[in-house]
């Protein structure tokens, strides 16, 4: 039993580990993960060309940011249920559950941080009309790139 608490316990901090190092990466595709968002807001918006190759690689960052912390989210959320099986202490159940926390903070700032790049692209015309977008399809609000995945 001792020894189980041990793996989790280690687990966790791998993972807590692992939450700071994710590393964004920008796509080298021609066709990103985010291309049809892209293509929807580069019509809907009258993207320049600059502006749509600065918004590609903003996206795709994201969406590989995004794919890392979302493999190390399910890796966090097994190691607590694996801790809830094996009866682990009310500290230990704290640490894991604190470590998924850690990482959903980290796909909030993930997507926040590829809104405020992207809305910072826009000119005055453009932000007015992304802003109209709202939650419906994304605007400059909180839901902004995730309404649809990257």
């Amino acid at each position: 039993m001792h020894h189980n608490r041990r793996k989790l316990i280690t687990a966790a901090l791998a993972v807590l580990t692992l939450a700071g190092a994710a590393p964004i990466i920008a796509q080298d595709s021609t066709r990103g993960p985010g291309a049809s968002r892209l293509d929807y807001l580069a019509g809907y918006l009258s993207l320049t060309d600059a502006q749509k190759a600065q918004a590609k690689t903003i996206f795709d960052a994201a969406s590989t940011a995004s794919a890392t912390a979302q493999g190390q989210s399910t890796a966090a959320r097994d190691a607590l249920k694996a801790a809830i099986k094996t009866n682990a202490s009310d500290s230990e159940l704290d640490r894991l559950a604190a470590a998924t926390g850690v990482i959903h903070g980290q796909l909030e700032a993930i997507q926040a941080k590829a809104s405020a790049k992207f809305y910072a692209l826009l000119n005055a015309e453009q932000k007015t009309k992304y802003d109209s977008l709202g939650n419906r399809q994304g605007g400059a609000g909180r839901n902004s790139l995730r309404s649809r995945r990257l």
